[in-house]
């Protein structure tokens, strides 16, 4: 659309001079819809019950800043924030839940998730084996904590720790005979 149809336009609609007409669209960048917001604002435009503004601030917006409309698209900085931001809360998340190691009925051994998998990653062989080593011990696993839905993890250690019983109970029937 024409600048001289805009400015038409916006005379029609709002009953306004030429030139106000045009200083609102220059202010607003050619933007017709911002150009009527404009003129109401600045009570150039009778205020009835259709055309009434009604003025919600968006959360954090400061008086006086119109950087909203603006797009942003972030530097390195911002980028490396969402990452630091991103690896902080995993850290908080882990340090909540616990990786549990329990024997029958003694009070459970609490490993914060954090050094479980930090153990994996950098000791991993020795880990499992002792991992195992303690299956065949009777030690049973699980995971808890508030921040996780460990269910189906807990019901595999679960399944896991019987069948290391089963596989230890038939070594035992078999040496026996």
């Amino acid at each position: 659309m024409e600048r001289n149809e805009m400015i038409e336009i916006l005379i029609e609609k709002t009953k306004v001079t030429r030139e106000e007409a045009v200083e609102a669209l220059e202010k607003t960048d050619w933007d017709l819809l911002e150009a009527i917001i404009y003129l109401e604002r600045n009570a150039k435009v009778e205020n009835t019950e259709t055309t009434k503004i009604i003025e919600v601030k968006a959360e954090g917006q400061y008086q006086g800043d119109n950087n909203s409309n603006k797009e942003s698209y972030g530097g390195l900085g911002t980028i490396l924030g969402r990452i630091a931001r991103g690896i902080a809360k995993f850290i908080r998340k882990a340090n909540t839940n616990f990786f549990e190691i329990r024997k029958d009925n003694e009070r459970p051994i609490r490993i914060p998730l954090i050094i479980a998998a930090l153990l994996l990653i950098f000791l991993s062989v020795p880990t499992v084996i002792l991992l195992i080593v303690g299956l065949f011990c009777g030690y049973k696993y699980s995971l808890s904590g508030p921040n996780i839905n460990c269910d189906k993890v807990n019901d595999v250690f679960k399944k896991v720790s019987e069948t290391a019983d089963n596989v230890k109970r038939d070594f035992k029937e078999s040496y026996e005979e």
